[in-house]
């Protein structure tokens, strides 16, 4: 038992050379134009491009919110702030890789973001679907919301398996064409407002 939670803790320490078994998607939109030969944390921009107007030419940077990179489960009555917590750890989720793709059609922006990441399970070798919670947001500089939405993207494990894969397209960003360049898009795990706690 003790040689297996040690393989486990090395697998979680280096979790960025685990390669996936499987993976997870949506419908038919696939990350592949969006995410393929991207290596963590680069872009690509796709633009219509019209020389009367440059902002045609923005596409707004996609941003890992500092924090929000990973998503753990564990066992029932565990918390992640409990002494030995990680002993309980049922999976980690990572975001691995973000990307997106601008479209202007008259007066209005839309933004397709591509998420890669890998969920992995921990020493309680627990396999089956988690359901990830990916939030996806469009933020201007001056604090203003203008896209936010959560959404619970599965990833299965395969029974004997310890690692999967999966990526996810976020394409119904529609939001007014922007004056400024002063927009960013965030993304990352969002668990939510603590048990009991008030909501807005």
């Amino acid at each position: 038992m003790a040689t297996q939670r040690l393989r486990i803790a090395a697998c979680l320490s280096s979790l960025v050379l685990i390669a996936g078994c499987n993976s997870a998607g949506t419908g038919g939109t696939s990350t592949d134009d969006l995410v393929k030969n991207l290596e963590p944390g680069q872009q690509v921009q796709v633009a219509e491009r019209d020389p009367t107007k440059n902002l045609r030419a923005f596409c707004p940077r996609t941003i890992i919110r500092a924090g929000t990179e990973t998503y753990r489960t564990y066992e029932n009555g565990v918390s992640k702030d409990d002494p030995g917590a990680l002993n309980s750890l049922k999976y980690q989720a990572t975001v691995r890789e973000v990307a997106r793709e601008c479209n202007y059609t008259g007066d209005q922006l839309n933004i397709r973001v591509g998420i890669r990441g890998r969920v992995i399970n921990g020493p309680t070798g627990a396999t089956g679907t988690i359901d990830t919670p990916i939030r996806v947001a469009v933020v201007s500089t001056a604090k203003d919301v203008l896209y936010s939405q959560l959404h619970q993207v599965p990833v299965s494990i395969p029974e004997g398996g310890s690692t999967a894969t999966f990526s996810f397209v976020d394409g119904n960003i529609f939001i007014p064409a922007p004056e400024k360049e002063n927009l960013v898009i965030y993304v990352g795990f969002d668990e939510g407002p603590p048990e009991g706690a008030a909501t807005q």
